[in-house]
């Protein structure tokens, strides 16, 4: 049974949403320790509530479980298998009522013995330190940061690789050994071992898998987001896409390169969104409107630069933040406004897909009042037919 700090009588104070989501941002924080443990040989979760090695987020958020348990007279969870299937269950049907967006509320944690969507993003989202530092994504991000900067000769040149090899994340979640030579050769910066930066960022970001003879390899993938597929399933399984799978050919002469895991989940999945508006925005009239894609290495997914309406006026900037969440409330609790380019307007763009959640804009909205000020929220084709009208005005006005 959890105690309270000091051995004393525990002092109630009224609840917020934010204790709520930190409760369920810890249990979300946990389950993606314990799945880096089972990968590392550390065993499932079963295994790891057995062996009393739970981590401390876990314990942590079982705890507040329990004294809000406690408030409303019940005993619950009664041990730490018993809240491991309620994981399972919608948060809004655990015996203590959570303080979450409406939206929320119908997610659950664990899809079986995998992180449903919500608890990925929820684990990413989350500030907890023993969690976070090992986390996969961290370590292609620092990998990507290296071989920008080990390769670029100024701040423009690094700038120019950061993007090129964000691109390559969301463009190719597969590569052949062939494109992974070229790549290095085209970014050639060595550590004191001669080990490339490329080559370490590209073992990070993406895993090995060799073939027996060199020629063409044929695999299943989405047509759309070129995620592979395995064999017998009906689709990739990415939040938005539909698309039918196809076949593939890779020529390569030892092997290629699947994305690993996290790079899929972190970097190309939601990247998808930063892609498509990229792409659509590269359509727009290069005298009318300067698209810098992840300005200031990332301090938002794009700024747009616009063509002053008057002769001696300045040119207006916007800048977006591109963001495919499954929950607006998590969404909300983790964006951060990066000042460092100065903007007229800012932007949070959400892909269409997420719209079939019912009210799931006003939801963001809301969340983000307190937090943040002078950010907006707009859907994808929204967001896209503003910045048409905006680039057309400035053609008018020639």
């Amino acid at each position: 049974m959890p105690e309270a700090r000091g051995g004393g009588r525990r002092e109630h104070r009224q609840r917020s949403s934010e204790d709520d989501y930190m409760v369920v941002e810890l249990l979300c924080a946990a389950l993606a320790r314990i799945r880096l443990d089972r990968q590392q040989g550390g065993g499932g979760a079963r295994a790891a509530g057995s062996a009393g090695v739970l981590p401390r987020a876990w314990r942590d958020a079982r705890a507040r479980l329990w004294w809000m348990a406690q408030d409303l007279g019940r005993d619950w969870p009664g041990n730490d298998l018993d809240l491991f299937n309620w994981c399972r269950r919608p948060l809004g049907s655990w015996p203590v009522a959570l303080s979450l967006a409406d939206g929320d509320l119908d997610a659950v944690l664990l899809e079986g013995d995998e992180l449903s969507e919500f608890a990925e993003q929820a684990a990413h989202l989350v500030r907890h330190a023993d969690v976070e530092a090992e986390l996969v994504q961290n370590q292609i991000f620092t990998a990507l940061m290296l071989c920008a900067r080990t390769n670029g000769g100024d701040d423009e040149a690094v700038q120019q690789i950061y993007c090129r090899l964000r691109r390559l994340l969301i463009d190719h979640p597969v590569l052949s050994d062939r494109e992974v030579m070229k790549l290095a050769g085209e970014l050639p910066a060595a550590d004191s071992d001669q080990d490339a930066f490329c080559d370490k960022f590209i073992r990070t970001a993406y895993v090995h898998h060799p073939v027996h003879r060199p020629g063409k390899t044929r695999l299943r993938r989405c047509t759309g987001c070129r995620n592979p597929i395995d064999d017998g399933a009906a689709g990739c399984g990415t939040p938005g896409c539909t698309t039918e799978p196809e076949w593939h050919e890779v020529a390569c002469l030892g092997g290629y390169w699947v994305q690993h895991r996290a790079a899929r989940q972190f970097f190309h999945d939601p990247g998808l969104l930063e892609g498509r508006l990229l792409d659509r925005l590269a359509e727009l009239t290069g005298e009318l409107v300067r698209t810098e894609p992840w300005p200031c290495l990332d301090a938002w997914d794009a700024a747009l630069r616009f063509k002053a309406l008057a002769p001696h006026a300045g040119e207006e900037c916007w800048v977006i933040d591109a963001k495919d969440c499954s929950s607006p409330g998590l969404l909300a609790r983790g964006f951060r406004i990066d000042l460092r380019v100065p903007a007229g307007r800012r932007i949070i763009v959400v892909p269409m897909h997420r719209l079939k959640a019912p009210g799931y804009l006003a939801d963001l909205e809301r969340e983000l009042q307190g937090r943040v000020t002078g950010v907006e929220v707009l859907d994808e084709r929204t967001f896209l037919r503003q910045a048409t009208v905006r680039a057309n005005q400035a053609g008018e006005d020639r």
